[in-house]
């Protein structure tokens, strides 16, 4: 999708055209934004979002890999009763499982703990791990599964970014020669902008629980505003307008939905795992979010062309 971007004439000339189709439409949302402003200035919300940010984003590791050894004689049997796998082959999956779940959440969380640091060495080592769960856990033709995996892999490609925005950062202070970032950078950002909304897509166009195709089957006031809401500010996310603003609504939106669906402390024992998981890698999309709140769109984006155009 990138390469259509490359020629730099036609792409500023599609940002313009999409800024001006969107004042048309109404979405020039600076006397809100400005209001907003008011109660939560650039200075909490950078500090609120880079502290939990990074931590919701790998909370569900963290409870997926304890989860490994707190219920080990479960996961030990479905991984031989049910993926037909052997008991020292089930052994030694699920204990990579959890080191490298835990392992690299913490240095994540820790990113001082080395230097330099390996924040992307770990990032890299969890997104193979959501490459390979939904086989491991024979996960892999289950749609909804499939796009909370994406979008959980979308918010890792922003930490990445986000983590060679900051050494990028750190060669400029420091007088260093600084590595090519550019068109790469942007590539990688919009990859993970994209990759990060397709849960919602997925929610709002065919959810079980809401989505739009429900219009037809079960109509209500609730299913109308909800589905459209969820489109636009996804919208809003992908194409990069408003971007900070979407994303902390979507948090907002997806924080309250979560204790809603997934309430695994008022459920039955044998759902509370279910519901459990399901929770926390909700909390980790928000993670995401939060990511793409606090460090912004990239180049690749309306708002990025909005501010080339002042």
């Amino acid at each position: 999708m990138a390469c259509r971007f490359r020629d730099g004439f036609a792409y500023r000339a599609s940002l313009f055209a999409a800024r001006r189709e969107a004042m048309v439409a109404g979405l020039d949302t600076s006397a809100l934004e400005s209001s907003m402003e008011m109660y939560f200035s650039r200075k909490s919300r950078k500090k609120a979002l880079s502290t939990a940010g990074p931590f919701l984003l790998v909370v569900t590791f963290i409870e997926d890999g304890l989860r490994v050894f707190l219920r080990w004689s479960e996961q030990i049997h479905y991984m031989t009763a049910v993926m037909k796998f052997n008991y020292y082959v089930s052994v030694v999956v699920l204990l990579l499982s959890a080191a490298t779940q835990l392992g690299s959440s913490l240095l994540v969380l820790r990113p001082e703990m080395y230097k330099p640091s390996r924040v992307k060495p770990a990032c890299y080592a969890l997104l193979m791990f959501v490459v390979i769960q939904p086989f491991m856990y024979g996960q892999a033709t289950d749609v909804d599964f499939m796009c909370r995996s994406i979008t959980l892999a979308g918010g890792l490609l922003l930490l990445i970014w986000a983590e060679n925005d900051r050494q990028a950062r750190n060669e400029m202070n420091t007088g260093l020669p600084q590595g090519v970032q550019g068109a790469g950078a942007d590539r990688l950002q919009l990859t993970g902008r994209l990759s990060l909304t397709f849960l919602f897509f997925f929610q709002a166009l065919y959810s079980e629980n809401g989505g739009l195709h429900k219009l037809f089957t079960a109509p209500s006031f609730f299913t109308v505003v909800s589905s459209l809401l969820l489109l636009t500010l996804s919208v809003l996310v992908c194409i990069g307008f408003k971007t900070e603003w979407s994303a902390i609504v979507l948090v907002a939106v997806l924080g309250i939905s979560n204790l809603w669906m997934y309430p695994f402390w008022a459920v039955h024992a044998r759902l509370v795992d279910f519901y459990k998981y399901y929770f926390f890698q909700t909390l980790s999309v928000m993670g995401g979010l939060m990511l793409l709140a606090l460090h912004g769109p990239g180049g690749i984006s309306l708002d990025k062309g909005a501010k080339k155009s002042i």
